[in-house]
């Protein structure tokens, strides 16, 4: 059961990366939602002492995102691994309500939301609309709270045994 907890977070990426891939129907403005959801599942996994996502897993699901939409090569890599990065320093803060939690996964959602936003508007040279943007990061932070009881159920599964330890009394 130890490689489980080696391979969860890393299958659990890329399958948000495939999802996010997946035509489900959406107008072409609710589209930004999907490539949201492999950044919970990242600053997730990142949180988590025990896991191991590591930079090139993240690097690589982002590049697949943009060779599989055939959008610029890049982009998504890069904004995930903006998000690992800000998942790094929300690990510095310590919160022990679930509240600040969440708060937390909202914050970073729309840190990555704004940095994507500003990218795309660096690639194309002219500032774009922020609205989509704006509304992809309020549904994303909805479907967060479906994700990240998923992504604990999977690491309460993939939680290493532990041991009894006998020791003996003093007497």
């Amino acid at each position: 059961m130890m490689w489980f907890r080696f391979l969860m977070p890393v299958i659990s990426v890329v399958v948000l990366t495939l999802a996010a891939v997946l035509p489900w129907g959406l107008a072409a403005e609710d589209r930004f939602v999907l490539p949201l959801l492999p950044v919970i599942a990242i600053y997730r996994w990142t949180l988590d002492r025990d896991a191991w996502l590591p930079e090139w897993v993240v690097f690589l699901a982002g590049l697949t995102l943009d060779v599989l939409t055939q959008g610029p090569l890049g982009y998504w890599a890069l904004v995930y691994l903006f998000a690992y990065a800000v998942a790094l320093f929300a690990s510095r803060v310590r919160s022990d309500s679930a509240f600040g939690r969440m708060a937390l996964l909202a914050g970073a959602i729309l840190l990555v939301t704004a940095f994507a936003w500003l990218l795309a508007s660096l690639y194309f040279l002219q500032m774009l609309n922020w609205a989509p943007y704006a509304r992809s990061a309020i549904v994303a932070m909805f479907a967060a709270l479906l994700v990240v009881p998923v992504l604990g159920l999977i690491r309460s599964v993939s939680r290493p045994p532990r041991g009894i330890r006998f020791t003996r009394g003093s007497g």
